[in-house]
């Protein structure tokens, strides 16, 4: 593990919050059926993402299937121009943005974003930063090895969380 990457981690650990620490319903229904769901996963409902740790891997898919996310979406990887209910952007921190910005009229009021290795490097950590706080953007979470959007607009105000995972 890089330097950068021990440091973000122990930054993590010290701010990331559990249901308890959170007064969002949204946020707390997500990590009661979701983040603490320990369920198999069914074989159809698997989303393979090979750069990603097979910790994460599961809970794409345990997003997928409790959102009921059917249209996904992984970039890079084939262009679309349809709506899509979850965008997984597995790129470079310096692509981040074009993908988003390419992508960001495909994205419906129940979509998210899912981009992974968000603390790898400096780079992935600015590159983050600056993504968590786009205006279309309504909801950021922070799980240390991915990190999810939301553009919900029934979240007034934007909201980002640090959970653990």
């Amino acid at each position: 593990m890089a330097l950068h990457s021990f440091i973000e981690y122990l930054k993590y650990q010290w701010k990331a919050k559990g249901r308890h620490g959170t007064h969002s319903p949204f946020v707390y229904d997500l990590i009661d059926n979701v983040l603490l769901d320990k369920d198999y996963i069914r074989k159809e409902d698997v989303i393979k993402c090979p750069a990603v740790a097979l910790k994460y891997e599961n809970l794409i898919c345990r997003i997928a299937v409790y959102y009921n996310y059917k249209d996904i979406v992984q970039l890079p990887g084939a262009i679309q121009s349809k709506a899509t209910d979850l965008l997984i952007i597995n790129a470079q921190p310096k692509e981040w943005a074009a993908l988003f910005n390419e992508h960001l009229h495909c994205l419906k009021n129940e979509s998210a974003v899912i981009i992974t290795g968000i603390h790898k490097t400096p780079a992935y950590s600015t590159a983050w930063k600056k993504i968590a706080t786009h205006d279309k953007v309504r909801m950021s979470i922070d799980l240390y090895g991915i990190g999810l959007l939301f553009f919900k607009k029934e979240f007034k105000e934007k909201q980002h969380f640090i959970l653990k995972y």
